[in-house]
């Protein structure tokens, strides 16, 4: 075999890992979910009074928490801004929910410190391109000739470069979610619960970012029936 075509196979092959990440991580999220997804939040609180209490710690009152049904649900707005929950998270009393809500209240701590970036504008791009990659690649599998092999080639630097950048940008959800869990337990909310079950709802606020180029697809949708 050619050094050429052992190349390609590589990188096609490192492709594929790349635009498997997504799934990886939604796949983990929801077997954490099964495990752990029912817990109640001991202090009793919900979703949307977790991340009043964090804001108002961190001196930022006039943030809004507010409940939406739109599609992209559960995120930080910087321009209104405000916290957008879905009924579920909003109104949730569940560890998980709570985490879910804790993680989006540190983002609008990282606005107030101007750490935030633009991880709303990425995270939509990130969605557009989990949405579009499937029909791309069916498109370019009909080139034909050494236009296919460029194609597959530019397609799978295309694959691992974006998913690299959106690795990097998940250090700012990481710090969202280690933020609003400081408040959290410096408030004294997330008492009562032992560490194993606090990590898996922190973890799954943070898998739902990586998972997004797969959680928010047309594909996943059919997948999922």
């Amino acid at each position: 075999m050619a050094p050429e075509t052992k190349a390609v196979i590589v990188l096609c092959l490192l492709a594929g890992l790349a635009l498997a990440l997504p799934w990886l991580a939604w796949m983990r999220l929801r077997r954490l979910e099964r495990k752990y997804g029912n817990i109640l939040l001991v202090r009793g609180i919900s979703g949307a009074q977790a991340a009043r209490i964090i804001l108002l710690r961190g001196e930022i009152p006039q943030v809004g928490v507010d409940e939406t049904t739109v599609a992209l649900n559960d995120y930080y707005s910087a321009f209104e801004p405000a916290i957008k929950l879905s009924p579920d998270v909003y109104h949730g009393k569940r560890l998980f929910d709570v985490a879910r809500a804790a993680r989006l209240a540190g983002h609008a701590l990282q606005h107030r410190d101007r750490k935030l970036g633009n991880l709303a504008s990425w995270d939509s791009f990130m969605i557009l391109w989990g949405n579009a990659w499937p029909v791309i690649l069916v498109l370019s599998l009909t080139s034909k000739g050494r236009s296919f092999l460029y194609i597959l080639i530019a397609f799978s630097i295309l694959s691992g470069v974006l998913t690299l950048a959106h690795s990097l940008k998940h250090n700012l959800v990481t710090d969202a979610a280690r933020r609003g869990r400081q408040e959290l337990e410096a408030a004294q909310l997330l008492e009562g619960h032992p560490a194993k079950e606090i990590e898996a709802a922190f973890l799954c606020a943070r898998l739902e970012h990586l998972a997004l180029p797969y959680s928010r697809t047309w594909w996943r949708l059919l997948f999922s029936r």
